[in-house]
């Protein structure tokens, strides 16, 4: 890390410029020994020279500033880069072109345990750690007691790390680096080892460090925590900064970079023309014509939101082909909470059917049912179709989730004689995935319930006012 403060801005907290990182890559362990001595070997003779590993560029060129009190998300496929970056930051890692400059005092929680010896007991780590991020002796002993309190993990302070489970690494890494002055945090996705309480605990004390002025820089893979945390998001691909910029558009940047764009598929048994082609400019293109285009192919798995952890069930009866959000063609399905959206489905039935229905289901990442509705429950319903028939189908909903991600399960399928069992043709669970934005500093939870408040004094309840 550059020590030269005095070029940076007053009001930027972080410059990175240029910065780039390259690994050497070896097939086997000798060939690290041959790339020691054989090339010099060769230039004494006059051989040619020659190469026994390949480059990994973990980073290539990236350039960025943050801002004092800024707080910046850091999203990204695994393996784009993104904790090399933070390493570098950080001064844990040396860029191979590049530089990294920032007057602050950066606290790090890359890692778990990151800083602590094993063999110390956790009090011992804390005034280690302490010392290394810059607090005097006697700070750290005003502050031993909160940073214990904070941490929990009870007389285990004075055990050995070695014999920590890896929450109780967290609680302690996170405590100490927030007690620690910082005026930069750097966070990477240790948190999530955390459970459900002690995350909130530490959001909260995120967001103190944040108000005294705090600059935060967060890595994450969830892009509701990125959206709540974060002024601005940066997003990394492939070891290059592809994104810079407010947060619902770096998530949904990210999004589409992690399912992809609609391909070319081209089915050659087809007529002329019925493949499907991303087409710049056709935003006017009509939904329905746009699902007919296809034909009969199975387009689903093509399609960016496609969970390809999906489960299937089904006779076979009918298969459920393609899917889209109204006005959201080649893109992941992106919906503002509390928006009105329209989810539309294509189905083809290889057999004739009767007492058909058409549903979804809609379920949070821990598999909690948020939603299921189909045909016959909202519409007392059922339909009948011939082989060879397609059938698209329109949701519409008004989404009521709060910011976060969800999967989707679409399926068709028939009631039988006695319209108490169903049994399945094709349904699809968990096969798309739903990102949900909005601002979650206002509510938070599954759903918004819309609250309206009136609070009254009893005084006023009891003169009548």
């Amino acid at each position: 890390m550059s020590s030269e403060h005095d070029e940076l801005s007053s009001d930027v907290a972080i410059a990175v410029e240029g910065l780039t990182k390259r690994y050497e890559i070896y097939a086997q362990p000798q060939d690290r020994l041959k790339q020691m001595f054989l090339p010099k070997l060769r230039s004494l003779i006059g051989d040619k020279s020659a190469r026994y590993y390949r480059d990994f560029w973990a980073l290539r060129d990236v350039t960025f500033s943050v801002k004092r009190g800024e707080a910046v998300g850091i999203i990204g496929r695994n393996g784009s880069g993104k904790s090399t970056l933070l390493q570098m930051i950080c001064g844990i890692l040396t860029p191979t072109t590049g530089s990294v400059r920032s007057p602050g005092r950066i606290a790090a929680l890359l890692e778990l345990g990151a800083g602590f010896n094993p063999e110390f007991t956790g009090k011992e780590n804390i005034f280690l750690s302490g010392l290394v991020y810059g607090i005097p002796e006697d700070v750290l002993k005003s502050r031993y007691q909160d940073i214990v309190d904070f941490a929990e993990i009870g007389d285990h302070i004075d055990q050995p790390v070695k014999t920590y489970s890896s929450g109780m690494y967290v609680r302690l890494a996170f405590a100490v680096a927030s007690f620690s002055d910082p005026e930069i945090l750097v966070v990477d996705e240790a948190l999530s080892v955390g459970d459900v309480y002690f995350q909130r605990k530490c959001f909260r004390r995120i967001d103190e460090l944040r108000e005294s002025g705090c600059t935060l820089l967060f890595v994450t893979h969830s892009s509701d925590t990125l959206l709540q945390l974060c002024d601005r998001g940066i997003v990394l691909d492939a070891g290059r900064l592809v994104f810079d910029g407010p947060t619902k558009p770096a998530v949904a940047e990210y999004l589409r970079r992690v399912f992809g764009t609609r391909i070319n598929i081209i089915d050659d048994s087809a007529p002329s023309g019925a493949g499907i082609h991303r087409v710049e400019g056709a935003a006017e293109e009509d939904d329905h014509l746009h699902l007919a285009a296809g034909g009969r192919q199975e387009l689903f798995a093509s399609r960016p939101g496609y969970n390809r952890g999906e489960v299937r069930l089904g006779d076979g009866t009918a298969t459920v082909l393609d899917f889209l959000v109204k006005g959201q063609r080649g893109d992941s399905p992106i919906v503002n909470s509390g928006d009105k959206f329209c989810l539309m489905m294509k189905y083809v039935f290889n057999r004739p059917a009767e007492r058909v229905i058409f549903g979804i289901q809609i379920r949070t990442r821990e598999g909690l049912v948020v939603y299921s509705a189909n045909t016959f429950t909202v519409e007392n319903k059922l339909y009948g179709y011939a082989a060879g028939d397609v059938v698209i189908s329109e949701f519409n909903m008004r989404n009521s989730l709060l910011p976060g991600q969800y999967f989707i399960t679409v399926g068709v399928s028939q009631f039988d004689e006695s319209g108490v069992d169903i049994g399945a043709f094709d349904r699809r669970v968990d096969s798309i995935i739903m990102t949900v934005i909005g601002d979650m500093r206002h509510t938070n939870g599954l759903a918004d319930m819309e609250m309206d408040s009136k609070i009254t004094l009893e005084t006023d309840v009891v003169s009548g006012n």
